[in-house]
């Protein structure tokens, strides 16, 4: 199995998002979202989860708000996900330092399993509400890579309490990451005034590109 993505070009992009969807919506969901941030220099790769979940898909079985995640099903998704990294590094040439890794709910915690078990900088993580897989696993399990991270909630979420993930961000801060946290009035979505232009200045403070990296970029 290997994951399906629609990769976007930009003129002259040196930096690539690379999308991770939330549950039960597939690559399209985000697409009217990448215009919205106007991000330049910068293209969009949008990637789908491989479980059909309803008329949409997901990373991994939901099993209720509150339950514990389905650890197989994350477990799996992580893998796919280091085989995309590694195709986009053999096939088109875009190594982990030009990648900018989104991802929104289900989708924000597969961005954070990788990127912090990572060996390799990505240009950024950036992590929409969602949470930690099994933080009590670090610092053992932390890569070698400190990624730059900005991570965001909604107060008022009523799917992932912000109750849960704020903690597990001043845990990763405490261990000396790189991590931006941002709250905002909002449910289990997207602001798309105040929380889009932290995002594009985000961005925008980064690396203008990637400096290409020892390895394959699917290295763990």
């Amino acid at each position: 199995m290997s994951l399906l993505y629609d990769l976007v070009p930009t003129p002259g992009a040196t930096r690539w998002v690379v999308m991770l969807h939330g549950l039960g919506d597939s690559k399209e969901g985000w697409k009217p979202v990448a215009p919205m941030l106007g991000l330049d220099r910068v293209g969009w790769i949008f990637v789908q989860a491989p479980e059909a979940y309803g008329p949409g898909w997901s990373w991994f079985e939901f099993a209720g708000i509150g339950r514990a995640p389905d650890a197989a099903g994350i477990l799996r998704s992580r893998e796919l996900l280091r085989d995309l990294l590694k195709t986009l590094e053999s096939h088109h040439r875009i190594p982990c330092e030009q990648i900018i890794l989104m991802g929104f709910s289900q989708g924000c915690l597969m961005s954070l399993d990788v990127a912090l078990r990572h060996d390799r900088r990505f240009a950024a993580v950036i992590a929409l509400s969602g949470w930690v897989f099994e933080i009590d696993g670090y610092p053992a399990n932390l890569g070698t890579a400190r990624q730059r991270i900005f991570q965001a909630h909604g107060r008022f979420d009523d799917v992932i309490p912000i109750e849960r993930t704020r903690p597990q961000a001043e845990r990763l801060k405490a261990l000396g990451l790189d991590l931006t946290w941002a709250e905002y009035d909002l449910d289990h979505g997207l602001d798309p005034d105040e929380e889009l232009a932290d995002i594009r200045a985000f961005v925008a403070a980064g690396p203008g590109s990637g400096v290409r990296g020892p390895g394959s970029c699917a290295t763990p």
